[in-house]
């Protein structure tokens, strides 16, 4: 009966997945490995003691307390204070700092004088993300320390009953990932990421091996085609399921383990993990049924899923990228998932909301089989399509 096709290529590929040491790895600890490596990598969470280096042209209390202060500020630690510009560039060149603040001479006398003194800071944009959050880090320092030099003055100037506090203040509010986490920002993404082109490739590598060894015909290829689409069916189910387990573990670990509620629905989280495997078997068959060929199928499998991350808009904003980075994203499965990942775990967005990248990426499914896997199928009866490498 055509319901034993499943049945019997579901325990065809166990059967191979165990008795193949790599293509077992690659389902097994080799994803398990890589999670790790991220996950501990990524584990501090929020950047700490970021290096910089000082160049003190005052040398006078203002400028002292400005460097005490920076060094004191948790996300920044001065690695050196410099005598000139030139050491400093040394420094930044050694990688010993991101970012240099240059307090030029009488700064202090502007100070006193009521006018603006102005520290200069120099940061290594070819590292952006740390010299972004050192520059911030910097600016908000001396923001502060203005501050109070502002008020200590006004004070000394009207006296302490009659400083007058600014008209107008600018209040910022973090409305989602309050601590300004790496961690979940960046764990949380990368998991699925690496996940994703892992499955694509397993599966690729599962449809393409039969036309590579010419076992497809003895496979599917006397079946009818309820019977052979039923078995491709049951081939690709153990790979669902382990990357699903995958993906609960990774949810479970940053959830469980480091403290970071899904704070909206852990159901449809886990139905974006289904959804996104789902899409990319749509696209793998697509691949794999218009190439006829396992090595071309794994080559296009790397391109395209690990290009995914960089696309997905998730770190790099795409409202100001190219017209062919707007149209990569949408061609990604992961950039839906991306969307719904935020939505959930971050922002607690509505389902009905989120619910729309789940169709999204099962529209992948459907175009992807639709057009994919008939050129499959059809492949199982014409023996001119074997042995392709």
């Amino acid at each position: 009966m055509a319901e034993g096709a499943f049945g019997s290529a579901l325990r065809r590929e166990m059967r191979f997945l165990a008795a193949s040491f790599w293509d077992l790895a690659l389902v097994t600890w080799v994803p398990l490995l890589l999670m790790a490596a991220v996950a501990i990598q990524l584990s501090a969470g929020v950047m700490r003691d970021l290096p910089i280096a000082v160049v003190d042209q005052d040398g006078t209390t203002v400028s002292r307390e400005l460097t005490r202060r920076l060094d004191a500020a948790p996300g920044l630690h001065v690695v050196a204070q410099a005598t000139d510009m030139k050491e400093a560039e040394r420094i930044v060149r050694s990688n010993r700092a991101y970012a240099v603040v240059l307090i030029p001479t009488d700064t202090e006398r502007s100070v006193l004088r009521g006018t603006t003194g102005s520290i200069i800071t120099f940061y290594n944009a070819s590292y952006s993300t740390a010299s972004g959050a050192a520059l911030r880090e910097v600016g908000n320092v001396v923001q502060g320390y203005a501050a109070t030099l502002a008020a200590e003055q006004s004070t000394v100037v009207v006296g302490p009953g009659k400083v007058r506090r600014p008209p107008v203040a600018a209040r910022s509010i973090v409305l989602f990932n309050p601590q300004g986490s790496y961690e979940l920002q960046l764990v949380a993404l990368i998991h699925p990421a690496l996940l994703h082109l892992i499955f694509m490739v397993a599966v690729s590598s599962a449809l393409g091996r039969e036309l590579r060894d010419g076992t497809i015909g003895a496979w599917i290829g006397g079946n009818s085609r309820r019977r052979a689409v039923l078995a491709v069916m049951g081939k690709l189910t153990p790979y669902l399921v382990i990357f699903t387990g995958w993906g609960l573990l990774a949810t479970g670990y940053l959830a469980g383990v480091r403290g970071w509620p899904v704070v909206g629905s852990v159901l449809l989280l886990l139905v974006g993990y289904v959804a996104m495997y789902l899409a990319y078997i749509g696209v793998t068959l697509l691949v794999v049924g218009l190439t006829l060929s396992m090595g071309r199928a794994l080559s296009i499998a790397g391109l395209y899923a690990g290009a995914s991350f960089a696309f997905a808009g998730a770190i790099f904003p795409l409202e100001s990228a190219s017209a062919f980075a707007r149209l990569w994203s949408l061609l990604l499965p992961y950039s839906a998932f991306a969307k719904l990942l935020a939505e959930q775990w971050i922002m607690g967005a509505s389902v009905m909301d989120s619910l729309w990248q789940v169709l999204v990426m099962l529209a992948f499914l459907i175009v992807g089989a639709g057009i994919g896997l008939p050129r499959y199928l059809a492949a199982a009866r014409r023996p001119e399509t074997w042995g392709r490498r």
